[in-house]
């Protein structure tokens, strides 16, 4: 990310604390008695900070966090908070542990039924993880084991579908908060083809590319191809994500990413992920299209993409 872009005013009050653990209270309270950041307006009068706004946010927090007075920290420059962080950084397999305490959590409240439990530690964790470690560790973690306790007969289907609704809901609410940023990035439309009813590989891409400064377009799940592609041109994307988990991968679906891939504009880029798509890594090359295998190579992907824009 450029130097530019990264100072650009662009987050909410309401996106800002969420990436920060902040409460807005708390972020106000800083910023009027230690001047922490200083957030632009929009034409509404509406306070928007930048990455760099938000980075400095988040290490305030969490140094403050470890006992630093904040209105020491507060007159320290963003290297020196950097290297500060570095420094204290916990051993990477507490930051694990935690991910995990989180993650079974989640289980746990699935299993009793609980789905207003379960929304407040998924809303918790985004909130203490950032939303990219909430992905990787926390949400992607607690659907698997999820299904995984439906398939062995551990989880009735009463308890997937609470699970289901919640997970949605959470992942809706954090990307409604990017989306309701106002100031979009390069676009992306994500959804799933046809026949495809697993909607959550695409959820959580939509989140990911969201939290990445992307605007997202997600289209939900079993979208016809002539659809997907109209919605790509209509707004001008610079990629296209689906997630391919189910049924595996056949020729009509190869026929129909062909003519997606031949359809959008060269400059577009089509993703595919999923455990379908892996599986069929070495067809759907021939598409034109990048296999990603995880949220980690898809943020990748689109830091490459972004770079090239």
């Amino acid at each position: 990310m450029s130097t530019s872009t990264a100072s650009a005013p662009r987050h909410s009050v309401r996106l800002t604390a969420l990436r920060t653990g902040l409460t807005p209270h708390i972020l106000r309270a800083w910023e009027r008695r230690y001047q922490v950041v200083t957030p632009a307006r929009s034409d509404g009068g509406q306070r928007l900070y930048s990455d760099l706004d938000v980075e400095r946010l988040r290490l305030l927090r969490g140094l403050s966090d470890r006992g630093h007075n904040i209105g020491t920290l507060a007159k320290i420059p963003l290297a020196d908070l950097e290297r500060m962080a570095r420094e204290e950084e916990v051993a990477s397999d507490g930051a694990g542990v935690r991910a995990h305490d989180f993650s079974s959590a989640a289980l746990d409240a699935a299993r009793r039924l609980d789905g207003a439990e379960l929304q407040r530690v998924l809303e918790r964790a985004a909130v203490t993880l950032g939303v990219p470690a909430f992905l990787d560790e926390v949400a992607s973690a607690a659907l698997r084991n999820i299904g995984q306790g439906w398939s062995e007969g551990t989880l009735s289907v009463a308890h997937e579908h609470l699970a289901t609704v919640v997970f949605r809901r959470v992942l809706g609410w954090i990307l409604q908060l990017y989306g309701a940023n106002g100031v979009g990035g390069s676009r992306l439309v994500v959804a799933t083809p046809p026949r495809q009813t697993h909607e959550f590989g695409a959820l959580l891409a939509a989140v990911a590319a969201a939290a990445e400064g992307w605007d997202v377009r997600y289209l939900g799940a079993d979208l016809p191809i002539p659809e997907i592609l109209s919605s790509a041109r209509q707004i001008g994307v610079s990629a296209v994500a689906l997630s391919i988990v189910y049924p595996e991968v056949d020729a009509t679906l190869m026929a129909d990413l062909q003519t997606l891939s031949s359809g959008l504009d060269p400059s577009a880029k089509l993703m595919l992920g999923g455990a379908a798509a892996s599986a069929a890594r070495e067809r759907l090359n021939a598409t034109g299209a990048e296999i990603v295998d995880s949220l980690g190579d898809f943020r990748a992907s689109l830091h490459r993409l972004q770079q090239r824009i």
